[in-house]
C-alpha cells in the first residue's frame, strides 16, 4: 500500500478518542482531549500499517510576552508562543513515499512553558487531522473567554534595565559588543528581553 492508502486505512481502524484531561481555566475547568490520548490511540494503528509519523520542522513566527488584567485586578504576564510546524507521515515500507502537512498553533503560559504548549498542541492537531479523529465536540459550540492583552512595550523593558542601575551608554556598548549594528533603539524586543535577563543574572552571580 502506499501512503495515502496506509492512512485511510488508520483512519478506518481508529475510534472517537475520549477526552480525559481535566483543564483549569481560573476558578473553571473543562475536558479535552491530551497529546497521550492521541498518541496512545494513533502509536500502534501506525505500527501495525507501517507508517511513522514525526515533526520535520518548526518556525517560531511569533513570540512575545503580554500583559492582561485579570479577574481579581491583577495585572498578569503571559508568555506568548506562535509556531509553524511541518509534520510528516512515512511508509516505512517506502521512506522515500510520505506526505506531509502544516500546522499552526499557539502556546500561552505564565511560566517558561508557552514554547512547549505550542509544539504538543502542533504536533497532536497536525494528528487529529490527519486520521480525521473525533473527539466528540465541535469547538465552534463553544463561546471564547475574551482576554485583553497588551504587549510589554520597548520603554517598560528599558526602564527595568535602567532600575538596575545601568546607563543608557553601558545598554549600548553591552547590546553592540552582540551585534554591531545595533543600540537599545533598534535592537528588536525578543533581544533586549534577553539582554534584561542576561543582565539580571550577572547581577545575581556578582
Amino acid at each position: 500500500m502506499n501512503i495515502y492508502q496506509k492512512l485511510a486505512a488508520i483512519t478506518a481502524d481508529l475510534q472517537t478518542v475520549a477526552k480525559n484531561l481535566t483543564v483549569s481555566t481560573g476558578k473553571n475547568s473543562y475536558k479535552a482531549v491530551s497529546e497521550r490520548d492521541i498518541i496512545d490511540a494513533v502509536k500502534p494503528l501506525e505500527s501495525k500499517h507501517g507508517v511513522y509519523s514525526y515533526p520535520v520542522s518548526r518556525e517560531t513566527l511569533e513570540s512575545e510576552r503580554l500583559e492582561s488584567e485579570s479577574y481579581d485586578g491583577k495585572t498578569k504576564t503571559t508568555f506568548f508562543t506562535r509556531i509553524k510546524t511541518v509534520y510528516r507521515f512515512v511508509n516505512t515500507e517506502d521512506p522515500q513515499d510520505f506526505i506531509e502537512t502544516v500546522v499552526f498553533s499557539v502556546g500561552l503560559d505564565s511560566g517558561d512553558k508557552g514554547d512547549g504548549k505550542a509544539m504538543t498542541y502542533g504536533d497532536k492537531y497536525a494528528l487529529m487531522k490527519a486520521y480525521k479523529i473525533s473527539t466528540g465536540d465541535d469547538p465552534d459550540q463553544s463561546a471564547s473567554v475574551d482576554t485583553e492583552y497588551s504587549s510589554v512595550s520597548r520603554q517598560t523593558i528599558l526602564d527595568q534595565i535602567y532600575a538596575l542601575d545601568v546607563t543608557r551608554k553601558e545598554l549600548d556598548a553591552f547590546i553592540q559588543s552582540k551585534k554591531p549594528d545595533k543600540d537599545a533603539d533598534t535592537v528588536s524586543l525578543a533581544d533586549l528581553r534577553s539582554i534584561k535577563t542576561a543582565i539580571v543574572q550577572k547581577r545575581r552571580n556578582a
